[in-house]
């Protein structure tokens, strides 16, 4: 490659890496996401029998109070953390797979400028 054309390419990579950064900044964990978890947290405490029949607490509370539920699992999902979600750490993987592009990039220009100087 050219100075140019590795010049362009580390630009773009920039970019590219600038809008990876904004995807992180911005991630939110998805609720739908993690509704098993949100019920198997809500059913850890055992069934619920009701004039001799069983039914688990998720099932009720989403049964008979669906908004209840919903906003149970939105703050269920705010409890945890972003960092651990798999979504979020395959956008870090991405962005760290972009930088060191990126270094390899400044790495051709630098030897190919040091090439220039000799």
């Amino acid at each position: 490659m050219t100075k140019t054309e590795l010049e362009k390419a580390i630009a773009m990579k920039n970019a590219e890496i600038e809008v990876k950064q904004r995807e992180i900044d911005r991630f939110e964990i998805d609720p739908d996401e993690h509704e098993e978890d949100y019920r198997v947290s809500l059913d850890s405490e055992g069934d619920v029998n009701v004039c001799g029949l069983t039914f688990l607490p998720s099932q009720i509370i989403e049964e008979l109070d669906p908004t209840a539920y919903r906003c149970g699992l939105v703050d269920y999902v705010d409890g945890l953390e972003v960092s651990d979600d798999p979504a979020y750490k395959k956008l870090e993987e991405e962005l760290e797979a972009l930088k060191d592009e990126l270094a390899y990039l400044e790495g051709e220009l630098d030897d190919l400028e040091e090439e220039e100087a000799d």
